[in-house]
């Protein structure tokens, strides 16, 4: 595979937008970077995906859309980012947006808000049985490779006491004891004492974990010296009977199973992956659940038609030990999308090269919506990431490290299985551990600030129930210290946004940043951009005939809404077409549109031209124009 820089990435990404930009009938202006436009949808699963949905949806029915060039999605935004270039792919000019969302897209995904586990009645029953078959047996074939582990350890200690002779291993046995005893009498009795302080304390507790550790073996061995016909099926009977033999065994089915069981089909991943595909990228009429992600967006090679924004998907690399960055902690960002795959720290390759070519579109929605990993970026725990792995609670996925000039053609995965086990993953091995892009950056803004787009709008619908603004200040922080940039609203968000306690609504869905580059950090060029910071919040609008009623009376009954838990995973109908309706409201809120229409099929006619026009909207005159 061959690695290229960030830069030659971007050049591409250019090309292949400016092809769009004629296929859809946009002229180009010769401006790129300095005129991209960005949309970005943050992770927060199914809540996400329905947010975002209804903004979408609102947004298309103006002509929004088809404007973008960059669709930067992470998690759960990625779920409807993936329907959009699912549905887009095949279509002809620009008539493929007006059959974007149509009523029958959005019942069919209506159904789908219980996605993990779909159906009514007999059938939802079965799928529920399915869906904790999957992770049973999950565990099941996990723990073959704990068992195997297990063996190679326990015939190993039976090989030390058949060699050494079961009485001389018990006389080693009690001679340890009999030490560990005076070592630790001494520290209780004596150490305190200035005149009989043989060692310093550091020593002697050095000098106690090595008794200890060479106790804890000695008894695992004394345990099997009346055990060695323990599990007389394993071995291989021309060669004895010994432990060594069994070892041998055991060694050679750890070997033949390592080269073919792989986690990334083992675990949750891929029953994952198949609930996503079949909630979002089976159409009407269409089944894109296994069209690669080389095939979609502008970087196709029949741009003749006008196909959907680029995608750039948001993973997160996580790396460990000598791979540290300094002062980070484990995580890089990584970067899925049609023409490149990789991240700064291990370079980028093409998506079609050998390690990436096969990877699907589905495979890279549910990568970026890996919430629940051993390795977990910023928030890795290596003693959490111990039971994770023993629990198989792994949606991650070991992919090709794009750093390695040729992948082989089988890995040992036992070896991955153990870095996984103890959360140690870097960049110096043949795979990388890819998992949510919500583990370094939830909302998707950062790719579309590398690339310099001139304005970015972006959905934030994870779950934030106190208004903390967490993955905002986290974005704000990492554009200042990694790309140079300041991000200043106008107005405070946690002002304008966060519920008054007297009212429990917001005044506003949106807030509006500048960015710029600090003093001294425009060596790449000066970069002026809008950022229009949209999050999911409830205003205080009564009308209760209108699009978002389902959500003011679902409020009612869920007052934690439109901030409810993500690991709520199962909408029902009520709780669907609250945040859907709520998405529709929030983007005819934007666009001043009036939402009026209580059904799916439409929203009032609107029509927005160019980039500019949306740009002298949002910017005002001095305070951010509120929506």
């Amino acid at each position: 595979m061959i690695q290229v820089e960030l830069e030659q990435v971007f050049k591409d990404e250019l090309a292949a937008i400016a092809a769009r930009r004629t296929a859809c009938g946009r002229p180009d202006t010769g401006k790129p970077p300095g005129d991209l436009f960005g949309f970005a949808l943050s992770g927060g699963g199914i809540r996400s995906a329905t947010v975002s949905l209804g903004i979408l949806d609102v947004l298309n029915k103006c002509k929004v859309l088809c404007l973008v060039d960059y669709l930067s999605t992470v998690s759960g935004g990625g779920y409807i980012g993936g329907h959009v270039h699912a549905k887009l792919k095949d279509t002809k000019g620009l008539g493929g947006f007006g059959e974007l969302f149509g009523f029958d897209d959005i019942r069919r995904l209506s159904k789908f808000g219980y996605y993990l586990a779909p159906g009514k009645g007999l059938r939802e029953f079965l799928n529920e049985c399915r869906l904790a078959a999957a992770y049973l047996a999950s565990v099941v074939m996990n723990w073959v490779w704990v068992a195997l582990l297990f063996l190679v350890f326990f015939f190993v200690m039976q090989g030390l006491v058949y060699s050494v002779g079961g009485n001389a291993w018990r006389t080693l046995c009690n001679g340890l004891l009999v030490v560990t005893a005076a070592v630790l009498s001494y520290h209780f009795f004596f150490h305190g004492l200035r005149y009989a302080r043989l060692w310093s304390s550091e020593v002697l507790y050095v000098v106690e974990a090595l008794l200890l550790l060479a106790l804890l073996i000695d008894a695992l061995g004394f345990l099997t010296i009346d055990r060695l016909t323990l599990f007389p099926c394993i071995g291989i009977p021309l060669i004895g009977d010994s432990p060594w033999s069994k070892l041998f065994a055991v060694f050679l089915l750890l070997g033949i199973t390592g080269f073919f069981a792989n986690p990334n089909i083992l675990t949750m991943h891929r029953f994952y992956r198949d609930r996503l595909a079949a909630a979002y990228l089976k159409t009407p009429g269409a089944d894109f659940r296994r069209v690669k992600l080389s095939e979609i967006g502008p970087g196709r090679d029949n741009a003749a038609d006008c196909p959907a924004p680029y995608p750039l998907i948001n993973a997160c690399l996580n790396v460990s030990g000598k791979n540290e960055k300094r002062g980070a902690k484990s995580c890089d960002y990584f970067l899925l999308s049609p023409l490149y795959c990789g991240s700064s720290l291990t370079r980028y390759v093409r998506t079609a090269s050998p390690g990436f070519k096969h990877m699907t579109l589905a495979t890279a929605v549910a990568i970026s919506g890996a919430a629940i990993n051993p390795n977990m970026g910023v928030r890795t725990n290596r003693a959490l990431a111990f039971l994770m792995t023993l629990l198989d609670l792994r949606l991650g996925y070991w992919a090709a490290n794009p750093m390695t000039k040729r992948l082989p053609r089988l890995s040992w995965w036992p070896y991955y299985h153990v870095m996984e086990l103890f959360g140690n993953a870097n960049v110096s091995r043949r795979r990388v551990s890819i998992t949510d892009g919500g583990h370094i950056e939830n909302l998707g803004i950062y790719e579309l600030l590398r690339r310099k787009c001139r304005l970015i709008i972006a959905v934030d619908a994870s779950a934030d129930p106190e208004y903390a603004f967490s993955d905002l200040k986290n974005l704000v922080i990492r554009a200042r210290n990694e790309l140079g940039l300041s991000i200043t609203f106008r107005e405070n968000p946690e002002t304008v946004i966060r519920p008054l306690p007297s009212m429990g609504f917001s005044d506003s869905h949106v807030s509006i940043a500048d960015i710029q580059n600090l003093p001294g950090k425009d060596r790449d060029g000066k970069y002026e951009g809008l950022l229009v910071y949209v999050k999911s919040s409830l205003k205080a609008t009564a009308r209760f005939k209108t699009v978002e009623s389902d959500s003011y009376v679902y409020k009612t009954n869920h007052p934690a809404f439109p901030h409810e838990s993500t690991a709520e995973q199962f909408f029902d109908k009520a709780q669907w077409r609250a945040y859907y309706n709520l998405g529709r409201f929030i983007a005819g809120d934007l666009l001043g549109v009036e939402v009026t229409e209580p059904t799916y099929s439409r929203a009032e006619d609107c029509d927005v031209r160019s980039i500019d026009q949306l740009l002298l909207r949002f910017r005002g005159t001095g305070k951010a124009k509120q929506a």
